[in-house]
């Protein structure tokens, strides 16, 4: 691509993501500042247009930048602009102080975000198979309940009613929860998971139903890392006039709902420590193709969460590109930062 054709499509997507409505050649003409005629630049978009970089979407009504235009520009004609200082000072007070709790601190990076783009923000929860098994209590609540209570390292708690066929006395319980974190406490949740099973194949003691209850609630606690996502501000899709009232806007929300497909996507947007883009069809999902995807992975302790955490924004192709990326790549690594504290 010469370097007029360059500067004419870096000039006719900036003037689509302010506006929002087709160019014309004349009116791109006017915003480009070269000295060129209109017809002259009808022949570069023609061009730009024969090798997929725009598109017309009505006849004589200008032309819109395709997915392909969008990956050009980012990859090759865009200039990111530093995090600006009111965005760097909202997200130091939403999330450079102390957070005890790792679900406020997510909640807290997801909020700011969607707040900040006017999108709607995710966070990928960190994955707990690599989390510790601090202890397990068993509570006696009424005759033949029990209510186990599981915490890892980092704050996770999950609890389940167990109804057991005898009831218990509270030494007998204490009994059993002592042999539990003796036995299990310090090791990662995983590892848990694998020793109960093999050790319950082995024993018939009375505590069994109570120690199989336990390992089911840690079983159900990884099987909840498959769908482990907080999204904010997803109305603010509604609000994209690309989809206003569209079936693709229906799906779209959907997906956000069921976040099972979603999840997958930012699993494989994980591996590494960059800023990662999805435009339209690129992420090979249906309900985002007139959308793109800004995620970056956050660090904690030093350690690259490429297998635990990733966070980012969903919205329109002609998002500011420029100012969306340091904004996610700055909450990056404050969230990690608020991570390693809490």
């Amino acid at each position: 691509m010469d370097e007029r054709a360059r500067h004419l499509l870096k000039s006719l997507i900036e003037q689509h993501i302010a506006n929002g409505v087709p160019v014309g050649s004349r009116q791109l003409a006017k915003g480009a500042g070269l000295n060129i005629s209109p017809a002259t630049v009808r022949n570069v978009m023609a061009d730009l247009e024969d090798e997929g970089y725009l598109i017309s979407p009505h006849t004589s009504a200008g032309r819109i930048p395709t997915h392909v235009g969008y990956r050009f520009f980012v990859d090759a004609l865009l200039r990111v602009v530093p995090l600006s200082p009111e965005s760097h000072q909202l997200l130091i007070h939403r999330l450079g102080h102390y957070i005890p709790d790792t679900e406020q601190v997510l909640h807290a990076a997801t909020e700011v975000l969607s707040e900040l783009t006017h999108m709607a923000g995710f966070v990928r929860v960190p994955r707990r198979a690599n989390r510790t098994l601090r202890h397990v209590d068993f509570l006696a609540l009424r005759e033949k309940e029990v209510l186990a209570i599981f915490v890892t390292d980092k704050g996770d708690v999950e609890n389940r009613l167990i109804r057991t066929e005898h009831a218990l006395s509270a030494a007998e319980l204490n009994q059993a929860a002592n042999f539990f974190n003796e036995s299990y406490g310090g090791r990662p949740l995983q590892e848990v998971i694998q020793h109960l099973q093999r050790d319950l194949q082995q024993s018939r003691h009375e505590m069994d139903r109570i120690l199989r209850s336990a390992m089911e609630l840690g079983e159900e606690m990884l099987e909840e890392d498959q769908q482990r996502m907080l999204i904010e501000g997803e109305f603010q899709l509604l609000d994209l006039p690309e989809l206003a009232g569209s079936e693709r806007l229906r799906e779209l929300l959907n997906a956000v709902r069921q976040k099972r497909d979603l999840v997958h996507l930012l699993d494989s947007s994980m591996r590494g420590s960059e800023v990662r883009l999805f435009i339209g069809e690129e992420s090979g999902f249906a309900p985002l193709s007139d959308c793109s995807v800004v995620s970056a992975p956050y660090v904690v302790d030093g350690e690259v969460l490429g297998v635990l955490g990733v966070l980012g924004v969903i919205g329109p192709m002609r998002m500011p590109y420029q100012q969306i990326i340091p904004l996610v790549d700055g909450t990056a690594h404050l969230l990690g930062r608020a991570l390693s504290q809490s």
